[in-house]
């Protein structure tokens, strides 16, 4: 009872400090259901609950990576003991009102079809029907008979459908033919569903599958696959971004706690004198944590709940959120409040019950403290009232400035990586020379792009061009490497030059490889070694250095060899044009976009802008940053409260001695920007480190060059002094409108 009463003797307080741990455990519950949602979406990829087995491409990293020629399907139905096959491709669209929409392409009269239970209509058996997922018709407001387009093709929705996984609930089911065609998956497909004879008979089926073809995997239902390794990073992702939110709003609770201790020296004098033990304190203070902590879950929790109810009614991120929500997310919520209140309120306890009796029933409430040396140098520095009154409080100010500095440091390491990527992923596609860049268009990732070769035989032949060179890119699984990256290019074209090789040659023909150097020295290969990877093996004639470690932990082939392994017959990934004059780069990429429609063209600077992938992650990290700077003005407002709170008589006092309202209220934003820019500093600090700390992680570290841009880090200052002031406005207010002789009787 008397913790709450403690409490709601600092209302605005209590209330900005619940509300800074309700903001971070929300932030917890829906990135964590967005991570679950991701991983379930993908996860759900060839689920049947008829389909004994799923036959796939054994080196693709996700089922929907894979390419299987269609032929194999006829030749598997005549293995002993295979009742049915039926081929499958996936496909991820980008829509303007949904960034990933998966498209499903199925045999029209096969048994897989029995996975889509009709609402409406009926099954899509004709060329350009398409059924429609339930949540993408309530989404796009389309019922059966009406149109719906797909890479530019009209299709005529003729049934509404629901499987109860959120991701196919918010997407379409096309013919297999017409989504091979689509996706330009010419007689492919990603993977196969097998019915068998007898279930008894599954793993002699599986053993004679595997026989046949090395370079196909059979998996059962619920089998580990290299696909769940990825899964998993998506559902802790979520849970790891968020909990910097978390970190940012204890810390804020940790500094109003210790303040409840300060400003309450005396009271806890009086209460040791009258008897009260240490112990008792502790568990006082702790009980106030506690109790703000709790509320700040329970609050949080429903925050979280609601953000995730809306977005699951949203065209935009529905398929990742709808049903994400697991109990153990509630239970992680608590668990995180709970642990945030003893951390909290474990220091504050601690100094309450360091206090002699006598020493603390002589402290006046706002009395300023014992400065060490570090605090005595920083007063040189820092000139001022602002300044002299931040350092009354050292704790309370260091802690706050950690706290913001988490904050800022989150984004700084997030948007150094943004940077970073995008610049490598520019400097990749156009070999650092190129003038424009081509991709697939409505690509919703990199690894889905596919452009026919007859396109890039019209984007050469047009007058401003002066040559072009084709990519192959995607991923197989090597033993020995997280994920090999495979690049696939013309020898005979100038991207071949971006690769530096250090050690032997190039590749001239099929059959050879040059590996990065860091893929070389995971693989322990050298020069005259060999490589096997999707059911081949390569010869390495070289060792590159291309000064990136994302393509250093890959490997070259040719193009043709790559088109092979990846299933691109007579297609490419990407192709980088260079002009006769590269001045013309925005008007030459603007009038090839309007001849061929299939194609997004962008100028090399402007690449990363105009890829979907890249916009998801801006807006994504974008969200972060806004996310952090929301808890972290939460902590600035409370702890420039708690300032004006403990020198109410102080204010009056300078108010009595002449001070106008004016220079009270200068003086009240001067010290919330002092510590927004001090929480800059430490923030671009703690990123920098933050980033340094995931580079030593093995295998995937490395991958990651984070670029801090001076664009960036003015970007980061601007942002914490916006802290200050907004953080500082209703102080500041609250700090003017004291009359003094009111101040001046304060207690």
């Amino acid at each position: 009872m008397l913790s709450f009463k403690n409490l709601w003797r600092r209302k605005i307080r209590s209330g900005l400090t619940i509300l800074g741990i309700a903001v971070g455990v929300a932030a917890v519950v829906v990135l964590s259901a967005f991570g679950e949602g991701l991983a379930n979406g993908f996860g759900a990829t060839g689920a049947s609950s008829d389909a004994d087995l799923l036959v796939s491409q054994s080196d693709a990293m996700m089922l929907m990576l894979g390419a299987i020629d269609e032929s194999v399907g006829r030749d598997m139905a005549r293995v002993n003991g295979v009742d049915q096959v039926a081929g499958s491709i996936v496909g991820i669209l980008s829509l303007p009102e949904a960034p990933y929409f998966m498209v499903n392409g199925e045999e029209p009269r096969s048994f897989a079809m029995q996975r889509y239970k009709l609402l409406e209509g009926r099954a899509a058996v004709g060329k350009r029907e398409l059924m429609l997922g339930r949540q993408s018709a309530e989404n796009f407001n389309k019922r059966v008979g009406e149109k719906f387009r797909i890479n530019e093709i009209s299709y005529q929705i003729v049934g509404i459908y629901e499987t109860g996984a959120s991701f196919e609930d918010n997407g379409a089911v096309i013919g297999l033919e017409d989504a091979q065609r689509a996706f330009d998956k010419r007689r492919q497909v990603n993977y196969f569903k097998l019915k068998l004879d007898d279930i008894r008979e599954l793993d002699a089926v599986k053993a004679a599958i595997e026989a046949e073809w090395p370079d196909l995997a059979a998996i059962r239902s619920g089998d580990p696959t290299s696909q769940d390794d990825i899964l998993q990073v998506y559902r802790s992702m979520g849970w790891v971004l968020g909990l910097f939110a978390v970190l940012v709003g204890g810390l804020g609770m940790m500094n109003a706690m210790l303040m409840s201790v300060i400003e309450r020296t005396r009271e806890i004098g009086v209460l040791r004198a009258m008897g009260w033990r240490r112990w008792r304190v502790v568990r006082m203070i702790i009980g106030e944590a506690l109790t703000v902590a709790l509320i700040g879950g329970v609050i949080g929790l429903a925050l979280g709940l609601g953000v995730i109810t809306l977005g699951a009614n949203s065209a935009a991120v529905g398929g990742m959120l709808e049903g994400a929500f697991q109990p153990i997310m509630a239970v992680q919520a608590f668990t995180i409040a709970i642990v945030l209140g003893l951390v909290g309120g474990g220091y504050p306890a601690w100094r309450a019950a360091k206090l002699a009796p006598v020493e603390a029933m002589r402290a006046e409430s706002g009395a300023s403290v014992k400065s060490g040396p570090i605090v005595r140098m920083l007063g040189l520095v820092l000139r001022g009232n602002a300044a002299r009154n931040l350092l009354r409080r050292p704790t309370r100010s260091l802690m706050t400035m950690i706290g913001l500095g988490l904050g800022v440091g989150f984004i700084v390491a997030l948007n150094g990586i943004a940077v970073g990527v995008e610049e490598i992923m520019t400097d990749m596609l156009s070999a650092g020379q190129a003038d424009i860049i081509v991709e697939q268009a409505g690509a919703s990732d990199a690894a889905f792009s596919s452009i026919d070769e007859r396109l890039v035989t019209q984007l050469a032949h047009h007058p401003a061009v002066k040559e072009t060179s084709s990519m192959v890119f995607g991923t197989a699984n090597v033993p020995g490497l997280p994920f090999f990256i495979v690049y696939g290019v013309d020898p005979r074209e100038g991207y071949i030059a971006h690769y530096r090789v250090r050690e032997g040659r190039s590749i001239q023909r099929s059959g050879e490889l040059i590996l990065g150097r860091m893929a070389a020295n995971g693989l322990e290969k050298n020069v005259g070694d060999t490589l096997r990877m999707a059911g081949a093996s390569f010869e390495i004639v070289g060792i590159y250095e291309s000064g990136v470690s994302y393509e250093d932990a890959g490997g070259v082939i040719t193009l043709k060899e790559a088109q092979r392994i990846f299933g691109k017959p007579r297609q490419v990934s990407f192709v980088s044009v260079t002009l006769h004059d590269p001045g013309r780069a925005k008007e030459v990429a603007a009038e090839l976009e309007r001849r061929i429609p299939d194609l997004m063209v962008a100028p090399t600077a402007d690449l990363t802008e105009r890829m979907q992938d890249f916009a998801s992650m801006d807006a994504a990290f974008g969200a972060l940053s806004a996310l952090m700077l929301l808890v972290g003005g939460i902590v600035m407002m409370n702890v420039m409260l708690m300032s004006v709170f403990e020198r109410t008589r102080e204010i009056g006092v300078l108010r009595a001695l002449g001070w106008g309202s004016r220079r009270v209220l200068r003086t009240v934003l001067a010290e919330a920007l002092i510590l927004g820019v001090l929480s800059a500093i430490a923030g671009i600090a703690i990123g920098i480190g933050l980033n340094g700390l995931i580079g030593l992680i093995p295998d995937y570290g490395e991958m990651l060059s984070p670029k801090y841009t001076p664009e960036l880090l003015t970007q980061v200052v601007v942002m914490a002094l916006g802290l200050g002031a907004v953080g500082g406005l209703l102080p500041a207010w609250r700090a003017v409108r004291l009359s003094p002789l009111e101040a001046l009787r304060y207690e």
